[in-house]
């Protein structure tokens, strides 16, 4: 643990003979995340002894990830990787763009969220530095940014990427739509509705909708099920609660009903769908992320396990695969970065798709996002890839 905060310096620096483009040139890299170094050291000494805080791992991770990434790339290149701690007050945002910090960067990858990820964003338009959001799932209300690439994809991607699957897998059975009252649930129905309509305004597939107070019962969707045909209850709200519960329901039901559940993003992190009561559904989710078992993961997973005796989150294969991507991208097409984000060479685990999310005012992108979304299956306490 000691071991791995110690090796977040300030700066890294790797430096090679040549770059690969042949010029000779530097390139220099930022790595923005929320590491907390000034308030667990007093001087060079650890505050919390053998422990590490939680609000701590997720940029520890992503940072460790990152750098194991740059060493991947070794002696090959010319590179300079700055790591910016945001929760460090000569590191803040602020600091560092009366600074000019951002003046001498090439790229800019961040595992950030809200107002950071909005300042990086807009001083990514104003300096044409690429910036890569690796973990937050919003826009951000950013709009008119060619240099944003959105990795995290947004809650609008998620619900096309389930309406296209149900619409392959599915499209005869009985659908019900199963929500509750709420602004976060209008807002999510208004994006399975807007993917439900053709070219010429018809509706394409018949679901019914139902609205369910927080402490529905198995009994509250009897009388919308099918007992003849698949019923796929599809979860139209993203409160975890209100998910378990619908999972809870439908275990009461399937033996009598055929049923499928279709739940939302979060419900990848519902550690309470993976009860042993569960495992006879079928249970249906989104994801941007999915462990392919490929040799390089499992290769990453070792050497990230020895350094830090201590398994890799999710949030460290996307800070090593990210800084791996992308640096080779700004290696080889250096300002022409963002006309080759869809590069397959440089791929290590997860597969992307990084498409412009066009304004239709100016026909121009607002950002670039990944609309690379997995559908992933949990059934008899296995989780396998369905596209």
């Amino acid at each position: 643990m000691k071991k791995l905060l110690l090796i977040l310096v300030t700066i890294v620096a790797v430096n090679a003979v040549a770059a690969q483009n042949g010029t000779g040139k530097k390139y220099r890299v930022g790595i923005f995340a929320s590491l907390y170094l000034d308030s667990s050291f007093a001087g060079s000494t650890y505050k919390f002894a053998n422990q590490m805080p939680r609000h701590i791992l997720p940029g520890l991770d992503f940072v460790q990830g990152a750098l194991m990434a740059v060493d991947s790339i070794g002696s090959k290149q010319q590179l300079e990787v700055v790591v910016y701690d945001l929760r460090s007050a000569d590191q803040s945002l602020d600091k560092l763009r009366s600074r000019n910090s951002f003046d001498s960067l090439d790229l800019m990858i961040g595992s950030v969220t809200g107002a950071e990820y909005r300042t990086l964003s807009d001083l990514a338009l104003l300096k044409n530095i690429p910036f890569v959001s690796a973990t937050f799932p919003n826009d951000g209300g950013v709009t008119n940014n060619p240099f944003t690439i959105i990795v995290n994809s947004t809650l609008p991607a998620h619900c096309e990427a389930i309406y296209n699957f149900i619409m392959r897998s599915n499209p005869t059975a009985n659908l019900v739509y199963v929500r509750k009252k709420g602004t976060q649930e209008d807002r999510l129905a208004s994006y399975f509705a807007k993917y439900n309509k053709g070219a010429n305004g018809a509706t394409l597939l018949k679901w019914k909708t139902i609205n369910l107070n927080a402490n529905f019962t198995a009994a509250d969707l009897t009388p919308q099920l099918d007992s003849l045909k698949t019923n796929v209850l599809i979860c139209g709200s993203l409160d975890e609660a209100f998910g378990i519960n619908l999972v809870n329901a439908a275990q009461k039901l399937y033996k009598t009903y055929p049923l499928e559940l279709m739940g939302t993003p979060t419900w990848e992190t519902i550690k309470d769908i993976s009860k042993p009561e569960y495992k006879d559904l079928s249970i249906y989710f989104s994801a941007t992320f999915f462990n392919t078992g490929t040799v390089a993961f499992s290769n990453f997973t070792k050497t990230f396990t020895d350094a830090t005796y201590g398994r890799p989150s999710d949030v460290a294969y996307k800070g090593y695969e990210l800084t791996r991507y992308f640096v080779n991208l700004l290696f080889r097409y250096d300002d022409q970065l963002m006309q080759h984000l869809n590069e397959r060479s440089f791929r290590s685990f997860t597969e992307y798709d990084f498409r412009p999310v066009i304004n239709n005012s100016t026909g121009k992108p607002d950002y670039f996002e990944n609309k690379r979304i997995y559908i992933l299956k949990r059934s008899n306490n296995m989780i396998s890839r369905m596209n």
